[in-house]
């Protein structure tokens, strides 16, 4: 036998499975994996409306997002746009971007995620929370929505009441050590899900736009 066979015959023995090798070790330990998911699983939009809601914004960063707005029953809400060959975006669907800012809600005692447009026009959300964000000492916003207007009044956060330091700290740490998402706020349907939407499918049929990124009237 000449050296390459060896060679090969030696190869398919390493790729043999010693039967006194150590079997494969599936267990998880649910107690890390509930430290690791915990933090993302209780993670909610912040839903602003009439009604005020308090907040205690704790950091600048924030994470960029693209969405649409789905009305249609199957969905009825907003959706991770799928990138260069979204179904939503060939159809006409407005992209709307997002910035996703952590905060503490103290009346609920939890983390929630800020939805922030991008936009700087007279009572818009960004400008006003950035003022807050550059305070020097903790304060705490109580914010009212009318549509597009956001109506915000500050007061200094008082010593005797929860800032959310323990939760805020939690957050950070999972933050630092790369575990968080904070997109996964919105769900992902993906092209093929989408497509399965009646209303999508009839606009996919007027516009002539194909599944598989096919201009039918190109």
């Amino acid at each position: 036998m000449d050296t390459k066979e060896n060679l090969k015959q030696q190869n398919l023995f390493q790729n043999k499975q010693d039967p006194k090798a150590e079997p494969m070790n599936n267990k998880v330990n649910l107690l890390d994996v509930a430290v690791t998911d915990s933090t993302e699983s209780l993670l909610g939009v912040v839903r602003l409306g009439s009604d005020e809601t308090a907040i205690i914004p704790f950091t600048a960063d924030s994470e960029s997002v693209d969405l649409h707005y789905c009305s249609e029953t199957e969905i009825n809400g907003y959706v991770i746009c799928n990138g260069s060959d979204c179904l939503l975006c060939r159809i006409g669907r407005k992209r709307d971007q997002r910035l996703l800012l952590p905060v503490y809600l103290p009346a609920a005692g939890c983390i929630g995620i800020l939805p922030i447009s991008r936009s700087l026009r007279p009572f818009a959300l960004l400008p006003q929370i950035s003022n807050v964000l550059k305070a020097e000492k903790p304060m705490v916003m109580f914010v009212t929505r009318e549509g597009a207007k956001y109506t915000i009044s500050t007061a200094e956060l008082q010593k005797d009441v929860d800032g959310g330091e323990a939760a805020i700290k939690r957050f950070l740490d999972d933050d630092q050590a790369g575990v968080l998402d904070l997109t996964t706020v919105y769900p992902r349907v993906d092209n093929e899900q989408l497509a399965n939407v009646e209303e999508i499918g009839r606009m996919m049929a007027l516009k002539g736009v194909d599944l598989h990124g096919v201009n039918k009237r190109s």
